[in-house]
């Protein structure tokens, strides 16, 4: 990909710097084995490709980076950012301001702190082929077997009634009696009757649920249900009056390796990676000697 290389001038706020800083765009996304210089400066001070994506690396989430960086307006934004911090940096160094033992404190850290993060990344890079981690992601399922089951489920349509309403004992009888009729319409009652409105509009489905999902009482009258099309007796729970039918049963039932894979595989990975970093940051942890007496101090002034 390749674009017409041009100029822009960026006006910058700089403190007593009223200087055109002068972009030249250049091919974005391609190797940069050159870096090719995307700002210089009045003063020759210049930003490099490279530069430009480390910076949006650092500030941009990697599902958009890619979309964002193929806008020439946010490259320049970007350089012009650089730029701008790059002249400032020059200049509190002229002024003596890195001499400051808090600022040279700050550099300090900043500094171990990007070294510190290229090493876990170093170590994050060790992590097995996806070969490997199949491997044993087979392996921990066959040993876990009651880990991957998916526990007995049922499918019910129900009609509720509030005990709050008029005659609710009389209305959820009627309905009942309405449900068991031959070629009754359930899903027409439930739509028609149901004070349940989150699944009225359904015809009184709730879908499928494993046990203990429901109130106990509603739970255990619909579990006891065998047969698809059998209507429960009124069932009454802390939300009123139901009337339960079940549509369908699910036995308990263990899940093919194929589609729980993908999920196994990203679990595995996660552990070997925390794995791979305890192995080498908790000995630096455990060999640590706590000064109390300066903690204590720090945070006596903190209060």
């Amino acid at each position: 990909m390749s674009r017409t290389s041009r100029s822009c001038s960026l006006k910058s706020g700089l403190h007593g710097l009223a200087a055109a800083v002068l972009v030249a765009l250049v091919p974005i996304g391609g190797p940069l084995a050159a870096s090719p210089v995307v700002v210089t400066t009045p003063g020759g001070i210049s930003v490099t490709a490279d530069e430009v994506q480390a910076e949006a690396a650092q500030r941009l989430p990697a599902d958009v980076r890619g979309q964002a960086m193929a806008d020439p307006r946010n490259v320049v934004t970007l350089a012009n950012d650089i730029a701008i911090r790059r002249v400032l940096a020059a200049q509190a160094v002229e002024a003596g301001l890195d001499k400051d033992p808090e600022v040279a404190l700050r550099l300090q850290m900043a500094r171990e702190k990007a070294l510190s993060e290229a090493r876990l990344a170093q170590l994050d890079g060790q992590k097995p082929d996806r070969a490997a981690l199949e491997k044993v992601a087979l392996a921990e399922y066959r040993a876990n077997a009651e880990k991957f089951v998916t526990p007995e489920q049922v499918r019910v349509r129900h009609i509720l009634i509030d005990a709050r309403s008029c005659d609710a004992e009389k209305q959820i009888a009627q309905l009942l009696e309405q449900a068991r009729a031959p070629g009754a319409d359930f899903v027409a009652l439930a739509q028609q009757h149901s004070q349940d409105p989150g699944s009225a509009r359904r015809g009184g489905d709730l879908g499928f649920f494993e046990r203990g999902k429901m109130a106990p009482e509603f739970d255990k009258a619909a579990f006891s249900l065998t047969r698809p099309g059998e209507v429960s007796d009124v069932v009454r729970t802390q939300f009123g009056y139901h009337i339960i039918r079940l549509e369908e049963r699910r036995p308990a039932a263990r899940e093919p390796f194929e589609k729980v894979r993908d999920p196994l595989v990203r679990d595995i990975d996660q552990r070997e990676a925390r794995s791979r970093r305890a192995r080498v940051t908790e000995p630096i942890s455990a060999g640590l000697q706590v000064n109390m007496e300066a903690v204590e101090a720090l945070a006596k002034q903190a209060r």
